[in-house]
């Protein structure tokens, strides 16, 4: 894992980062790090850009197709009880 340090934070910024983690009962460290990983994460436009790419490499399948697969499942899992139900 990679560390990180901050120079030149104000005094006054730093007092109410640490007043704010206190009140939600976690380190400073803590906060920073829950910070840092919202900020950094993936812009809607790469979020897209993934999904994009993992729908390029699936095969497009019709209607029917999956109809045909969930009948096929469902045909083949007559002798297995729901996870769910009392029998």
């Amino acid at each position: 894992m990679a560390s990180m340090i901050i120079r030149n934070l104000p005094d006054d910024v730093l007092d109410r980062f640490k007043a704010r983690a206190k009140a939600k009962g976690v380190s400073t460290e803590q906060l920073a790090r829950e910070v840092i990983s919202e900020k950094a994460g993936m812009t809607r436009e790469e979020a897209w850009a993934e999904i994009d790419a993992i729908r390029a490499k699936s095969k497009p399948a019709s209607g029917q197709e999956l109809i045909d697969s969930i009948r096929w499942d469902r045909d083949n899992d007559l002798g297995r009880a729901w996870p769910d139900s009392n029998t």
